[in-house]
C-alpha cells in the first residue's frame, strides 16, 4: 500500500509538470509576437516553468491530500479495502473546494470518491491482473449488499 500511495503522489507531479509545461508552452504561442530568437526562447522558457510548476505542485499537494486521508482511514477502520480509496478521494474533492459554497463542495466530494474509486481499480488491474476490476467490484456489491 505504501508503494501505492508514492507512486500516486509521484505521478501526480510529474503528471501536472507535463500538463502544465504544455499550457505554458501554448499560452507563449499564443502571446508572443514575433521577435529576436533570444526573447522569443526565453519567453517560451518563462512560460513553461510558470505553468508547469504551477499545475504541477497543485497536482502534488491534492495527491498528498489523497494518500493522506487514505491512510488515515485505513488506520481508523483497521482495514484495507476499496472503501478506504473512497473515502479519500472524497475527503480530498471536499477540502479542494470547501470554500466554493455547499454545492461545489458536494459535486467534488462525488467527484473526488470516483477518482478514488478509479485510482483503487487502475492501481489493481496494474499490479494484479485484468480480472482485479470486475473481482473487487463483485466482492464489494457482496459485502454491501449481503444479508446477515
Amino acid at each position: 500500500k505504501q508503494w501505492y500511495q508514492r507512486r500516486v503522489a509521484i505521478t501526480a507531479g510529474i503528471s501536472g509538470l507535463a500538463a502544465g509545461g504544455l499550457w505554458g508552452f501554448f499560452e507563449h504561442t499564443r502571446t508572443f509576437d514575433a521577435s529576436s530568437k533570444l526573447l522569443r526562447r526565453n519567453h517560451c522558457l518563462n512560460s513553461i516553468t510558470k505553468r508547469g510548476t504551477f499545475v504541477g505542485n497543485s497536482l502534488a499537494v491534492l495527491a498528498l491530500f489523497y494518500t493522506a486521508s487514505t491512510g488515515c482511514i485505513g488506520k481508523l477502520r483497521d482495514k484495507d479495502d476499496i472503501w478506504n480509496d473512497i473515502g479519500g478521494g472524497a475527503v480530498t474533492g471536499g477540502l479542494y473546494k470547501s470554500t466554493k459554497g455547499i454545492g461545489t463542495f458536494s459535486k467534488f466530494v462525488g467527484i473526488g470518491a470516483i477518482g478514488g474509486l478509479l485510482l483503487n481499480l487502475a492501481n489493481g488491474t496494474f499490479e494484479q491482473g485484468s480480472s482485479y476490476a470486475s473481482e473487487t467490484i463483485s466482492e464489494t456489491y457482496e459485502d454491501l449488499f449481503e444479508r446477515r
